[in-house]
Parts: structure tokens; sequence; C-alpha cells
């Protein structure tokens, strides 16, 4: 059977389907569906579902307990036609990209749904769609994981389930180590994806680079840890400077001169940050954060333009930093 279809059957298939989809495990009689979907006769609407299920390979049930009815229990492969204009396209082709680049595991299904999608949407808004994309993703590198280990990871965390995992980190000995985890979100930031789990007797996550975990188990037969109760992922993560998130506990005040001050004025930083313009040339930068390490890190970044008012923590975390690298290129 030919897929050339009337646009008023396109309607009516559309119609169907968003109805059945609509009223799910209960199903929809069939003279509701008859009247609701512009059916002249119950032949049509057989023919319809029968060019679904064959064409587009969805299941749709008849429920034959009166009165009869239809359920849909798998939509199939029909394209549910949208009204879109030329920012929706940009921005669904835009996005599209971007899923691409920053879910390097998800690539090759990105761009399959792009071939199926692009003889669809009209040429000048796609071509812009992927220029857009592509600006936005170009200079921004993305860690290298394994895209097995980060699909079994969402597949615990929709299911709740405790996990093992094998991780390496840079830091002290560099020897792999097995940890027993409660997933409880993931989050990017800083060209890394990063894991948020708990443990038992735990109120705060600890968090891990996905890049260095080298094997990740699901453990089915252990209970899962809750997060506590009142914890919210968006607030624990926004208030990392950079990657450390955690409850902000440290006030920093940081004295920023031009031209480094016309880019903070411009950025938003941090969720917390207050600006204070002191003249023509300098402001104060001011917030609450749960790390200082990574302040330190960032102010050596934009040396000379950066100084540290308070807290003096903080001030002898830069000058440590400073006189390392002052030892290693001198």
């Amino acid at each position: 059977m030919s897929r050339e279809i009337s646009s008023f059957r396109i309607r009516r298939l559309k119609n169907l389907l968003l109805l059945l989809r609509e009223r799910g495990e209960q199903g929809v009689e069939t003279d509701t569906i008859l009247n609701r979907c512009e059916y002249s006769s119950r032949r049509l609407l057989q023919d319809d579902i029968r060019m679904l299920r064959e064409e587009f390979g969805a299941e749709i049930a008849f429920l034959r307990s009166p009165p009869g009815r239809y359920r849909l229990v798998y939509e199939g492969d029909f394209l549910l036609l949208l009204s879109l204009n030329d920012r929706d396209v940009v921005a669904l082709v835009a996005g599209l990209g971007m899923a691409g680049h920053f879910l390097p595991h998800m690539r090759e299904v990105c761009e399959s749904l792009w071939v199926k999608m692009q003889k669809f949407l009209p040429g000048t808004a796609i071509s812009f769609g992927q220029w857009l994309a592509e600006t936005a993703t170009v200079a921004t590198p993305v860690s290298d994981m394994d895209g097995a280990v980060f699909e079994r990871l969402l597949q615990a965390l929709r299911d709740r389930r405790m996990v093992e995992l094998d991780y390496v980190s840079p830091y002290g000995t560099r020897e792999v180590r097995t940890h027993t985890l409660a997933p409880w979100g993931v989050f990017f930031r800083s060209h890394a994806w990063y894991l948020l789990a708990g443990k038992e007797g735990r109120d705060a996550p600890g968090v891990f680079r996905l890049s260095r975990v080298h094997a990740l188990r699901t453990l089915p037969h252990l209970p899962f840890v809750a997060p506590p109760e009142g914890y919210s992922q968006k607030r624990f993560t926004a208030s990392a400077w950079y990657v450390a998130p955690g409850e902000p506990e440290h006030d920093i005040r940081l004295h920023v001169v031009e031209p480094m001050a016309t880019i903070v004025a411009e950025t938003r930083w941090h969720p917390t940050q207050t600006i204070e313009r002191v003249d023509r040339d300098a402001l104060v930068l001011s917030a609450r954060v749960p790390d200082l390490g990574e302040v330190a890190r960032w102010i050596l970044s934009a040396a000379p333009y950066v100084s540290v008012l308070e807290p003096i923590e903080l001030r002898a975390l830069v000058r440590d930093l400073a006189a390392r690298m002052m030892e290693k290129n001198t």
C-alpha cells in the first residue's frame, strides 16, 4: 500500500492517534471516535486503523466487551504533524545538533533521527539551525565516556537501582576503586558529565566524573538509598562555581579591574552573585560558594585582574597556587 495519502486523511489519522493517546488504557468507544474524528462510516474507521497497523506498525487493540472500543498499545512510526514556524524549526534542528555533541553516545541516534525529519522541514530554517548548532558546539570540548555505562546509569536512575562502579580518580594513588552507590542524578558542567550519588548514612551526594568510570553494574538485590527529604539536585548543582557542588558555606568578595571587570559584569558566574561598581574601571564581585579551591583556580586564570578581599583562606589558596606555578615555570 502506498504512503501517498491525502492531507485530509493525514489530519484524520493524526486526530485518531491523538484521541487514542489521550484516553490511554481505558480506550475510546467506537461511536466517540466516529463523532470526534469526522468519520462518515465505521468502514472508513476500520480502513484507517488497518493502515496505521500495516503501514506504520501501530498496535491498536479492539476491546469487544460492550461497549466496543479501541485502545492504543503502540503508536508506530506515523509522524504526528505539528504546526511549526521558522523559529520552531531552527530550535528543533539546533537542539538536535547540540544533543549529538553533548551526548556522544547518542550521536548516531541523532543523525538517524535527523535523516527521518529533514524531508519534512523547510530548507532555509534547516540550514540556519545547523549553523547555530555548530557555532555553539565547535569550541566546546566534551570528555570521552563509555556510552554503554551512561545508558546503564540512566536506566538505573529511572528504575531507582543501586549501582556498583569501578572508578579511577586522577588524585591520590590513581588506582581503580569500587564504589556502591545510589544514583540520584547526572549533570553536565565544564565539558564533562558527572554523577551525583548517595550512600547510606550520607545526606549529601558524592560527585563522580563519568569519563573516569571504567565499568558499572546494577545491584537490584540491594535496597535503594533515597535522597534526604528536601534534597534538590537543581539547587545542589547550581551552587558550584564550576563543578564542585554542595551547600554554600563560604562568602567571597573579589576585587576585579578592567578588562576583566567588563567580562565579569556581563556574565552570570554564580546564582548568588552580586556586583558592586567601585568606579569606572573596577567592581566587587560577591557570592556564597561551597568550594574555595575552584574559585582560587578561577582567580589565577583571570590573573592579574582579580584580587581577593575576603576570606583570608581564599587569599592563602591563591598565593599557594601562584607559588607552585612559579616554581614549575622557573
